[in-house]
């Protein structure tokens, strides 16, 4: 065979067109390795977003159990919680009528001591005077200062003052803020808007419109007005509760002049 030593032909490029097997046989071992490089290096590559997707889904999940863990957690708490109870309501004290400016009571005993001075028998307590110790009268009295001791008199009693004693008249009208003491009279007494009475009263007559601590024995008619309040009990020939009035106590009509056992019996 001749050779081609004068052909314009690069002998480079020939020698490996025409190499012999044992370095073909290198070169496909060299290409094998470097296509299992490469196919592992896809097959990592292919795993890697599973695994990421698995972590995110892993996450996803204990987010979800801690959530209900949470939500479980509030529901034991909220009923292991004892309800807090409502506090209880005060009742409300009973409305009491403390004005006096437009008090009926106050306004007749005026009209009385006037009438009683016509005759020049009126004795006046003034405002600002203070007797410490009982006081006794012929005639009529009218306390507007401060008397500290029982009060004894034949004629009518007004009291606007202050009094801390028991009360004997023939007539009692009383318009003050407090009085301690009983109250007894031949007549009428009457006991004005405002007016706290502690002890008894005793009379013929009884109209009360303030508030009285103490039993209430009237031959006669008794009238509790609206703003009234009696703790006690009454005794009376008749009652009239008006409208309004608070009475904590026993009321009977001993003076009624009925046998009421005799008026139920079979006859």
């Amino acid at each position: 065979m001749g050779t081609f030593d004068d052909a314009n032909v690069d002998k480079d490029l020939l020698s490996q067109i025409f190499a012999d097997e044992g370095e073909d046989a290198e070169t496909d071992a060299l290409l094998d390795e470097m296509l299992k490089e490469v196919e592992l290096d896809d097959e990592k590559t292919e795993s890697e977003p599973d695994e990421v997707s698995e972590t995110e889904e892993a996450s996803e999940a204990e987010e979800v159990d801690s959530a209900q863990e949470s939500e479980e957690t509030d529901a034991t708490a909220e009923e292991e919680t004892p309800a807090k109870a409502e506090p209880e309501v005060p009742l409300a004290p009973p409305v009491f009528e403390t004005n006096t400016e437009n008090d009926t009571v106050r306004k007749e005993a005026k009209e009385q001591m006037d009438a009683e001075r016509q005759s020049g028998t009126v004795t006046t307590i003034t405002s600002g005077t203070t007797i410490k110790g009982g006081i006794s009268s012929d005639g009529s009295l009218e306390v507007m200062g401060v008397i500290t001791g029982d009060v004894e008199c034949q004629g009518k009693v007004s009291i606007i003052g202050q009094v801390s004693g028991n009360v004997i008249a023939s007539e009692v009208y009383v318009s003050t803020q407090r009085l301690e003491g009983s109250l007894s009279s031949e007549g009428a007494v009457k006991i004005g808007v405002g007016t706290i009475i502690v002890g008894d009263v005793d009379g013929t007559s009884a109209y009360i419109a303030g508030a009285v601590k103490g039993d209430i024995d009237v031959n006669g008619h008794v009238i509790v007005d609206s703003t009234a309040i009696i703790k006690g009990n009454i005794k009376a020939k008749s009652i009239q509760v008006n409208n309004g009035a608070v009475v904590d106590g026993y009321c009977s009509l001993n003076y009624a002049g009925v046998n009421l056992d005799d008026f139920f019996d079979e006859k």
